[in-house]
Formats: C-alpha cells, sequence, structure tokens
C-alpha cells in the first residue's frame, strides 16, 4: 500500500476507542496537513524515478521539440490511477492554453477528467475537437449531463462525415428518442424522378442529373432561347409537391439580388424550377471532387457568405438549411446561398433540416432563430477547415482565427452571434 493510501484509510477509520474526538474543522487540517506530505513524499520518489520530468513536457505536446502524440498518450495512460495523474492533465491543459494541441492527445486528456468526475473540464478540452473519437466522447459527455439536445448536434456532426461510425446511430437514435425528436417521412435519395429529355411544358432540353436530394433532383439543362445553361429542379412528387415548390419559388423571389441563387422560371403544376446554373458548383461538390483550391483561404468565401445570411435575416427569414450543398460558388470569393425549400419566418415552427448542420436548440424545438444559420455557417467552415487539413492543404495564414470563430457559431447559444448582420460584424 502507497504511503498516500495509507493515510488516507489511518484517518478514514476515525479515533480510537477512549481518545477525545477533535473538532471537524481540526481533524479535515489534520487530513490534508498529512495527505499533502503523503503527496510530497510521492512526488520526490516520482521525481528521483524521472517521471516528473516526463510529466512536464508534456506542457509541450503539440509544440517543436515537445513529446510525439504516441509519448504523451503513452504517458497518460501510465499515470492514470497514480499520484501523477492529476499534475499530468493540468500540464495538457497548459499546453492547449498555449498552442494547438492534437486531438488524440486530447481525447486521452479529457477521458481521464470524466474518469475524475470533472466533465466540464474534459468538455473544455475538447473544445475545437474535430475528430470521431473527440465528438462522441463530447456527445457522452453532454448527454451525461442532460443537454440531450447538444447531445444530437454533436453525434450528428459525426453522422455527416461518416454514417458508420460506431455507435454513433445508435447513440442518435437513443437521444433524439429521449428528446422528443419528431421523425418525418424522409424520402430515399434513389428514388425515381420520372423526367423526359425536355419536360412537358418548359422550353429546356435536360443534359444530365447533377445532384439529388429529399426534395428533388437536380439537372444540367439547356435553355434553347437564351442561349444558357441552367439548373433544373424537379420535385419528385412532381405536382404533389405544388406547396413546396411554390415555397421555394417565392422566398427566392423575395430575396432576389447579392448572395442568392437566382430562379428563372417555375411551374408548380408540373413540379419544376429553372434555376442559374454555377459550373463550380457547390461546396459540398468541390469537396467531394478534391479540387480544394477554390476554398483556400476561407476568408474569401466565407465572408460573402456571412453577407448573404445577413441579408436573408434583414428580410425577416431564416434559411434553415445551411450546409455545404446549399452554398455555391460563382467564383472563389462569390459565394451564394440555393435552396430554401425550408426557408420560415423567424418564430415560425423549424421544421426539417439536414443532420448534422441543425442547431441543438432547433433540435429542442426553439423556433426558428437566425442563430440556427448561424450555427449552420459555422458548420460548413468547420468541415471545409477538415476537409483541407484531411488532405494535407495549406488553408491559409488565418486558418487558426476561422477555426476558432466557426467553434463560437457552433458553440453555447448564448456566445454565438444574434443575427447574419452581427456575424458580419465579429467576422475575423
Amino acid at each position: 500500500m502507497s504511503l498516500l493510501s495509507r493515510v488516507r484509510s489511518f484517518f478514514s477509520t476515525g479515533p480510537r476507542a477512549g481518545d477525545d474526538p477533535p473538532a471537524d474543522d481540526a481533524k479535515a487540517a489534520g487530513v490534508e496537513r498529512a495527505i499533502a506530505a503523503a503527496e510530497s513524499s510521492a512526488a520526490i520518489a516520482g521525481e528521483a524515478s524521472g517521471t516528473l520530468p516526463q510529466i512536464q513536457r508534456l506542457a509541450d505536446v503539440g509544440a517543436r521539440g515537445g513529446p510525439t502524440v504516441d509519448e504523451a498518450i503513452g504517458l497518460l495512460r501510465r499515470v492514470r490511477g497514480t499520484v501523477h495523474e492529476a499534475a499530468a492533465v493540468l500540464q495538457v491543459q497548459r499546453a492547449i492554453e498555449q498552442h494547438p494541441v492534437p486531438d488524440p492527445v486530447r481525447v486521452a486528456c479529457a477521458d481521464l477528467l470524466a474518469a475524475r468526475g470533472d466533465e466540464d473540464g474534459a468538455l473544455r478540452v475538447l473544445e475545437g475537437t474535430t475528430s470521431t473519437a473527440g465528438l462522441v466522447l463530447a456527445a457522452d459527455l453532454h448527454a451525461a449531463g442532460g443537454q440531450l439536445a447538444r447531445a444530437v448536434g454533436t453525434i450528428e456532426r459525426v453522422l455527416a462525415r461518416d454514417l458508420d461510425a460506431p455507435g454513433a446511430r445508435e447513440r442518435h437514435l437513443r437521444w433524439t428518442t429521449a428528446l422528443g425528436v419528431v421523425r418525418r417521412e424522409v424520402r430515399k435519395l434513389d428514388e425515381a424522378t420520372m423526367v423526359a429529355a425536355s419536360p412537358t411544358g418548359s422550353p429546356y432540353r435536360l443534359l444530365r442529373e447533377v445532384a439529388r436530394g429529399g426534395a428533388g433532383a437536380v439537372y444540367e439543362a439547356e435553355d434553347a432561347a437564351f442561349g444558357r445553361r441552367i439548373a433544373f429542379k424537379v420535385y419528385h412528387g412532381r405536382g404533389a409537391d405544388q406547396a413546396l415548390l411554390q415555397h421555394e419559388a417565392r422566398a427566392a423571389a423575395t430575396l432576389a439580388g447579392p448572395g442568392v441563387l437566382r430562379i428563372y422560371d417555375a411551374d408548380p403544376a408540373q413540379g419544376w424550377l429553372a434555376l442559374e446554373w454555377v459550373p463550380r458548383g457547390s461546396v459540398r461538390d468541390i469537396l467531394r471532387a478534391g479540387d480544394l483550391a477554390p476554398l483556400t483561404p476561407v476568408s474569401r468565401w466565407a465572408r460573402p457568405l456571412a453577407r448573404a445570411l445577413a441579408r436573408v435575416h434583414a428580410e425577416g427569414l431564416v434559411h434553415a438549411d445551411v450546409k455545404p450543398a446549399n452554398v455555391l460558388l460563382r467564383q472563389p470569393h462569390d459565394a451564394i446561398l440555393g435552396d430554401f425549400g425550408i426557408a420560415r419566418p423567424i418564430g415560425a415552427p423549424g421544421e426539417g433540416g439536414s443532420a448534422g448542420y441543425v442547431s441543438p436548440e432547433r433540435l429542442a424545438g426553439r423556433a426558428s432563430h437566425p442563430r440556427d444559420d448561424v450555427y449552420g455557417y459555422g458548420r460548413v467552415i468547420e468541415d471545409v477547415l477538415h476537409r483541407l487539413e484531411s488532405a494535407g492543404v495549406a488553408a491559409g495564414d488565418d486558418a487558426e482565427v476561422w477555426r476558432s470563430f466557426a467553434l463560437t457559431c457552433i458553440g453555447p447559444d448564448e456566445g454565438r452571434p444574434e443575427s447574419g448582420a452581427e456575424l458580419v460584424q465579429r467576422l475575423p
């Protein structure tokens, strides 16, 4: 038994028979002095064996000349459950305050803190994590703390990247059920959308399908009358989706101008929209194609996107589905918003949305709020930075600044910009 364990055991037995019981305060003070002495003795023994110098090096993990990821994690595992555990955690926390620390080390440190019962400290260590392991642990901690909506939002960030991440779907089902989230029937992405090469009642000739979602399919098409390419969107339900199509068309028409995809024509009865064709495609298309140059630096497209959201909110609307597939780039410096299919007036009940991009507050049942779009904006930036980092592409000198800003946008509601206008004001 260690010296510290013997001290704790001695004081846990209480006074011996015949002894005068000491006052509670005096007894507590005596316990603390004895424990401090024991810890000092243990520290001296550890220093002699070379453990403490290794622990002190953890303050440099992630910095040049510091321990490698494997060395840091190995040391955190060795000190687990020992008197050196707290010191090791403290050094990693100091490192996080000074410079970027690799995600695996953050996860290992957060796991130690969670085991010690310091869930809040563990979540602070995980702030900024983008790894699957880090996000899953953060989601579990949110759930354990009763913050189910934030737990769902965090696990959806995992699912948006990897549907097969171990345990992610099970967690999502369990937490959304507990949260009382009502699931609407979602159409399959491979649902047939029967369209002739020249759809009835339209002057357009379809060339190829370029995208397919829950509402409909989008085709590259030719407008012979004007000699131009267009994007031809056909709702899966055709005429049965007339109300949805009219809603999208009216929202886009209301917002016509900078930062919004142009709408040329519509036929609600036939279930189609003729929209501006953007050859470069969406942020999602660019991420999938792997030619990431148009997305660097982040500020080039993130700033105009923020201004577009400010216009939407100034009109009293919430886009409600800000995600990479709905952010298109006319040019690297000209980001625009598309797909206003579920846009809602501010304060209206929020419905729909894409897993991974819906704010925790909206998941919890809050009415539509501009902060929901700010959350989606932060998630888009997070996705782009994660992909650039994974591909080894330099994200620009201000990448860390934008990463921090994205975390503010997806962080606690009270710290998030109130609207698109405030988002623009607070841009890096």
